[in-house]
């Protein structure tokens, strides 16, 4: 029984003038029982507890002192401090997880960011026992369903949709994928500026500019994405990879978008250092490895979302996502991959004696010390 049901009981009675007799007479017990109750010497039966929740025209959680909901700053100080704890101890903070989802089961935000911890630390979860990558992968997808099945907000079901469809890729359940996202590329009807027009029309241009620009935010970050993902799919397309790349490159250029959200473009700078690799174009290889650690040398830990001096009405809208400017993973386990991408990535070896990347190599030990 929850020690504070006593408290929560005598409040309760005092808020609606009720006396100890008053409310042992609607139970049919002994005042002196009321009395014990709030005094914390015993404890109602469980068969009284819809009862006491009934005549104080409350709910049973809330009598037990229990709110089944968290606020977005509670999840958001939750989050750091289980990515930290998991990272620390994958055991015992995959453990804490588990106990907070099965207490927090009805918070669909609070399970679709657990879903989000879990598949951001899948490789620190796996790493003494890679048996538990998959346990753990099956373990997201279950949070995801049920958020996207029971979630009446229809933010939450999208990027839980989204989600369950990128495991669905990586196992290769494609049908999955096309049935959960559809076959065809839906047309988007962006709401922005409609919303951006509202409140011109109504005088508030701070409202109007700063809605627009989150939403050009968001797209670059999308776009930088797609690149991405299209480059990752041209494996039998030279000349159309490079001109990609080309295009890509200026696109982050005129936006500065590595001033915002550098993450993003480290991880295109992967992929296309590995996509002429591939292509045996050990120019452009070592051209995107030195942006690549450039770029890595400049990081700044914790890293955080954030606008730039262009950007600079978007912080109220990043400070209100799920989990605030914080980045999904920890910073440990962030430094570690980075490393790993150029050491320990066997489609660099033939770089192996090459002199910038021999100077590139030591730049990479050097910063993530």
């Amino acid at each position: 029984m929850n020690t504070i049901i006593h408290l929560n009981i005598a409040n309760l009675r005092k808020q609606n003038h009720k006396s100890q007799q008053q409310l042992a007479d609607f139970l049919g017990i002994t005042k002196a029982s009321v009395s014990k109750w709030e005094n914390g010497q015993t404890s109602p039966d469980i068969s009284s507890l819809p009862l006491i929740a009934a005549y104080f025209d409350t709910s049973i959680d809330h009598l037990l002192g229990y709110d089944a909901q968290l606020s977005k700053s509670e999840i958001e100080r939750l989050y750091k401090t289980l990515k930290k704890a998991i990272t620390d101890s994958p055991k015992t903070g995959l453990d804490q997880v588990r106990k907070l989802v099965k207490r927090y089961w009805s918070c669909y935000p609070f399970v679709f960011s657990m879903a989000n911890l879990l598949l951001n630390h899948l490789t620190v979860v796996g790493k003494s026992n890679p048996a538990t990558i998959k346990k753990g992968s099956d373990e997201v997808r279950e949070l995801l369903t049920h958020v996207y099945q029971k979630s009446d907000d229809i933010n939450i079901q999208n990027q839980a949709k989204i989600m369950l469809s990128v495991l669905y890729l990586n196992n290769g359940q494609t049908k999955k994928v096309l049935d959960l996202l559809g076959t065809t590329v839906p047309q988007l009807v962006p709401p922005e500026s409609i919303i951006a027009s509202a409140y011109h029309h109504q005088g508030n241009s701070e409202r109007a500019e700063a809605t627009m620009q989150t939403a050009l935010y968001q797209y670059l970050v999308i776009m930088v994405s797609t690149f991405a993902n299209y480059l990752n799919l041209l494996d039998n397309n030279q000349k159309k990879f490079t001109e990609l790349v080309t295009k890509a490159d200026q696109f982050i250029g005129v936006f500065e978008i590595t001033s915002f959200h550098p993450m993003i473009v480290l991880n295109l700078y992967m992929g296309i250092a590995t996509g002429f690799m591939k292509y045996d174009d050990q120019a452009n290889a070592i051209k995107f490895l030195e942006k690549f650690a450039d770029l890595q040398s400049k990081l700044t830990f914790p890293i955080v979302l954030k606008g730039n001096h262009f950007f600079d009405k978007v912080d109220d809208w990043i400070n209100q996502l799920m989990i605030g400017n914080q980045m999904p993973r920890d910073e440990r386990v962030v430094k570690r991959e980075l490393e790993q991408f150029i050491l320990e990535n066997p489609i660099f070896d033939p770089l192996k004696d090459n002199e910038k990347y021999q100077a590139i190599v030591s730049q990479i030990k050097k910063d993530v010390k």
